[in-house]
C-alpha cells in the first residue's frame, strides 16, 4: 500500500461500496453472499455463444443481477477510481481459471482491453489492465499480454444501444506490433475486461486477434450482465 493511501485510509475509512459498512471497498460480508456457481456444472458458460461470431466463449466470476453487491463495487472501482478493488475482482477471476478444463496443462494468456490514452490519463489506470494482473499474480500458468492497441477514442459503452456498442468499435482495435504470439497449441487466449454486456467489446477485440492468427479466444470478465 502506497504511504498517500495509508494516510487517506486512517483519516477516511475505506466503506463497502454496498452496505456502507466500514473497513473495505467491498467487505467480507458481502462477499460472502455473493451468488457463485462452479463452472464444471454449467459447461455452456465457456462455449461458443450463438450470440457471438470471434469468440469462442465468455468466462465470468459472477451473475450481475444475482449479485448487486459486485455492481456497486464495480462502479467505485471504475468511476471513483479505487484501484484496491482489484485484488477482490482478481481471485473472483482466477477462481473460474481454476476450475476450466480446457486450460490444463496449458498457459493462460490474459490480454486486457486496451483504453485510449485520452481515458487512460483522465482515469489514470487501465481497469481491465489492473484486473488481469490481479488475476495473474493468484493464477498458476499466467501470464498477462498487452497485445491490443486502441486507434480511437470512442463513446463510452454502458451509455449505447446494443446496435450503437457493435458500430462504436467498429475497427477501433490494432495488434501491438510488441505482441509476440504465445504458441496456440501451448496457451489458452482471453480478453479480459470487467463486465460483458453485449459482449461488443469482446467481440472486436477477438475479431483482432484471430485475424492475427490466434485460434481461438475467450473472454474474461468479473460479472456478466445478460440482455
Amino acid at each position: 500500500m502506497r504511504i498517500v493511501d495509508f494516510i487517506l485510509n486512517i483519516l477516511f475509512p475505506p466503506r463497502c461500496s454496498y452496505c456502507n459498512s466500514e473497513g473495505d471497498f467491498l467487505c467480507t460480508k458481502c462477499i460472502s453472499r455473493l451468488s457463485i456457481t462452479r463452472l464444471q456444472n454449467y459447461p455452456r458458460y465457456y462455449r461458443r455463444d450463438k450470440e457471438f461470431e470471434y469468440l469462442d466463449g465468455v468466462i465470468y466470476g459472477v451473475d450481475y443481477a444475482e449479485n448487486p453487491q459486485i455492481k456497486s463495487a464495480i462502479q467505485q472501482f471504475k468511476y471513483r477510481f479505487t484501484e484496491s478493488l482489484a485484488e477482490v475482482f482478481g481471485g473472483l477471476m482466477a477462481k473460474k481459471l481454476s476450475e476450466l478444463n480446457m486450460n490444463e496443462g496449458k498457459i493462460n494468456v490474459l490480454i486486457p482491453v486496451p483504453l485510449h490514452k485520452k481515458r487512460l490519463n483522465y482515469r489514470g489506470f487501465n481497469q481491465a489492465e489492473l484486473l488481469a494482473e490481479s488475476t495473474a499474480n493468484i493464477s498458476k500458468k499466467t501470464i498477462v499480454l498487452n497485445a491490443l492497441y486502441r486507434t480511437r477514442h470512442t463513446d463510452q459503452q454502458a451509455k449505447l444501444s446494443k446496435r450503437e456498442r457493435q458500430t462504436n468499435l467498429k475497427n477501433a482495435f490494432i495488434v501491438n506490433k510488441k505482441f509476440v504470439q504465445a504458441d496456440n497449441k501451448k496457451s489458452v487466449f482471453f480478453v479480459v475486461d470487467d463486465v460483458c454486456t453485449t459482449g461488443s467489446t469482446l467481440e472486436n477485440c477477438a475479431k483482432t486477434l484471430k485475424e492475427a492468427g490466434v485460434e481461438k479466444v475467450y473472454g474474461l470478465v468479473v460479472a456478466r450482465a445478460f440482455k
